[in-house]
């Protein structure tokens, strides 16, 4: 069923709502979407697909994972976003046990077991990551509104403009209100093709996880049987190298930023009416700016 984006954004938001008669629809819509997935994406078996529509149907169902959808963006890049953080979480469960033998004892005495031989720190670092955004808006408000306006559009697909940055561009642009929006919805409309590029880039980092996985249980399986396999053995310890690299590399880029959907200079330099060298030399030097005032190197250029 091919709905159009407001009534897409109806329904969504009213399973955010928990609204049964919502969810029966969406279910009814996207649940072969929600099957086909994995297999899709990332190449799993017909078995794996159905456990998996289950373990996301279980985790879909209340509604309560809809309210994160503000519309920004299509709903298939972001429903896509959830399903792929869904698969992971799956992956982990699935693999609890099997990983046993991979685990490792921390300096807390707790038991874990990665790809990196880390713990997953997710969790203790949502309130760091809350606070850190809390923080950065802040830190944003203190900076001059001309200023602001140039890096809120270089950033419009995640940010929003507040009323005196709006008010400064009808002074600077001589357009509407109704304009402005126009202008906004259509750059985001743009950039919303890149966040699926984006998106599609993360999808493989997740590939990568799920294939460097697989290879460490095969590893571990082969070295059992070892001096038998030693041919199997550097098979897999050169496969699991390869992807090792892959995926460092696609980490790198996203750490410095090429996963962002940011606006061309040339479409923010002409909205303002200025250079687009302005509007280059402005952003590295707010980015700069921000970098100290958060102590965080690691803003994205």
């Amino acid at each position: 069923m091919n709905l159009s984006k407001d009534k897409t954004l109806d329904l969504v938001t009213r399973c955010g709502e928990g609204d049964e008669a919502a969810l029966k629809l969406f279910f009814e819509s996207y649940s072969e979407d929600i099957y086909n997935f994995p297999m899709k994406i990332f190449h799993l078996s017909e078995d794996d697909a159905g456990d998996f529509f289950l373990y996301a149907f279980e985790r879909l169902k209340t509604g309560a994972r809809f309210s994160s959808f503000k519309g920004k963006s299509s709903f298939r890049t972001w429903f896509y976003s959830v399903l792929r953080n869904m698969l992971i979480d799956w992956q982990r469960t699935k693999r609890e046990l099997k990983m046993t033998n991979l685990g490792k004892i921390n300096k807390e005495g707790k038991e874990y077991a990665t790809i990196e031989d880390e713990p997953d720190l997710r969790p203790d670092l949502v309130e760091e990551a809350q606070e850190l955004t809390k923080h950065f808006h802040q830190v944003l408000g203190e900076i001059g509104v001309e200023k602001r306006v140039i890096f809120k559009l270089s950033y419009i697909y995640y940010l929003n403009l507040d009323e005196e940055e709006i008010q400064f561009l009808i002074e600077k642009t001589n357009l509407g209100v109704d304009e402005i929006k126009k202008k906004i919805l259509g750059l985001r409309s743009e950039l919303s093709k890149r966040e699926e590029e984006n998106i599609r880039m993360e999808d493989k980092i997740t590939s990568l996880y799920l294939n460097i996985l697989e290879l460490k249980e095969k590893q571990t399986v082969t070295v059992k049987k070892a001096p038998l396999l030693p041919q199997e053995i550097d098979k897999t310890s050169q496969a699991l190298k390869k992807k090792y690299e892959q995926r460092k590399k696609l980490l790198e880029k996203r750490k410095k930023g090429h996963f962002l959907a940011r606006t061309p200079y040339r479409e923010v330099a002409d909205l303002l009416g200025i250079t687009e060298g302005n509007v280059s030399v402005t952003l590295l030097r707010l980015i700069e700016k921000i970098q100290k005032k958060l102590k965080f190197s690691e803003l994205s250029e």
